[in-house]
């Protein structure tokens, strides 16, 4: 029997577990003390009312054969095809061919890879959102790196080889920066100049503030020849635990791709769930979009505040503008394992190591914003009271 041999590139330590392991192992052995995560990825804040009541409707849809849905269509029902085409991209001339609706993003844009040959060569950065490399590892895919520099805040240089595909996030996980229309037309072009496809992770549009950033990479000239865009409810809406995506693949690319991935989603995939695509279609409703900026605006709250007292304490920070997301540079040019073990055990704080997100010699560290506020506020009291006694 011959198994896929990429699949042992994955059998490498797994820090996001040994993370949970070392802080449940600290826990048990510490039960009077109180352990806080800053490096949760998850939202504290539960699906607004509106959602959830047609998520309820959705259910005795269900129980009723007058309304009951079986299989629904492989693409996504045209009602929330529908409310995303007026809502997001409304004027941009997208039509429901275009757009695809799934159940994840992390599905998403690692099962995209289908679309290309296999032979076609992936550019990735380091760090990055590791689920891109591990995806294309089990395609048994191409893929080279690109370093990113802190001396150029972590914005990609525009390569001088040729990829196929190139996979950009923005704003971005980890680092939390977003790119701006020139830095996002460079790619563009060089796109068109290589006959590349850019694979746009857009989940975190939502928390875009900056003026200078598209909360679409269609904005652009010429983007719909070259991108592909994900994006999902999991963070704005709370999606997190009911699964439910979408992406657009433009016609402009191709005049053949959307039927060739019509072909290809009937055999590899049956539709998300009618229940969750009720329940993002009524993330759009007036009353719905109201409740769910407060809560983007009580992250982003989050966000500033614990950047401002992050760059007091001496920190180099970024991200946290455009996103829940901060990139922290490690204090005694510390790597970011023994970093990690020094805010579990001496403050009690839960940072998420960089070297999860690139190399083993990461000197950085991820904290997020998505948490709760007096949390958030705790924690950096005791960075106050650690760091200034130094």
């Amino acid at each position: 029997m011959k198994l896929n041999s990429r699949l042992n590139e994955l059998a490498r330590d797994d820090i996001f577990l040994k993370v949970t392991n070392k802080v449940a192992e600290y826990k048990k052995n510490n039960p009077d003390k109180k352990v806080i995560s800053l490096g949760i990825g998850d939202v504290s804040k539960p699906i607004i009312q509106p959602v959830i009541s047609a998520m309820h409707r959705a259910v005795d849809d269900l129980s009723d054969m007058k309304t009951f849905k079986g299989y629904g269509s492989y693409y996504g029902y045209d009602f929330l095809k529908d409310a995303i085409l007026k809502n997001d991209y409304k004027g941009f001339s997208f039509s429901k061919d275009e757009i695809y609706i799934s159940n994840g993003t992390k599905t998403d844009t690692t099962s995209i890879l289908e679309l290309f040959d296999i032979d076609s060569k992936i550019c990735l950065t380091d760090p990055m959102y590791p689920i891109y490399k591990d995806g294309a590892t089990c395609l048994n895919r191409r893929i080279v790196e690109i370093k990113l520099k802190e001396e150029n805040d972590f914005v990609p240089e525009i390569p001088k080889e040729k990829y196929d595909i190139v996979y950009m996030c923005s704003p971005s996980n980890p680092i939390g920066i977003a790119y701006n229309r020139l830095e996002l037309q460079k790619w563009i072009d060089y796109a068109l100049a290589n006959e590349a496809i850019i694979l746009f992770d857009n989940v975190y549009s939502s928390f875009i503030q900056s003026s200078d950033v598209p909360t679409s990479i269609y904005e652009l000239p010429n983007a719909k020849k070259v991108a592909i865009e994900f994006r999902s409810f999991s963070k704005n809406a709370s999606f997190t635990g009911v699964r439910c995506s979408y992406y657009i693949i433009p016609n402009e690319i191709s005049k053949n791709i959307n039927r060739i991935w019509k072909e290809r989603t009937i055999n590899r995939f049956n539709g998300a769930d009618y229940i969750a695509q009720r329940g993002a279609e009524a993330v759009y409703l007036p009353e719905s979009q109201k409740l769910i900026q407060t809560n983007i605006e009580d992250y982003l709250d989050n966000a500033s505040f614990l950047r401002r007292e992050l760059l007091n304490l001496g920190f180099k920070v970024w991200g946290g503008i455009d996103s829940p997301f901060m990139w922290v540079k490690t204090t005694e040019n510390m790597d970011s394992w023994n970093f990690f073990n020094l805010m579990l055990n001496d403050l009690n704080i839960v940072v998420i190591p960089g070297c999860i997100f690139e190399g083993n010699n990461s000197k950085y560290f991820r904290v997020s914003a998505l948490g709760f506020r007096k949390d958030i506020e705790e924690c950096v009291e005791r960075l106050k009271a650690y760091y200034e006694k130094k």
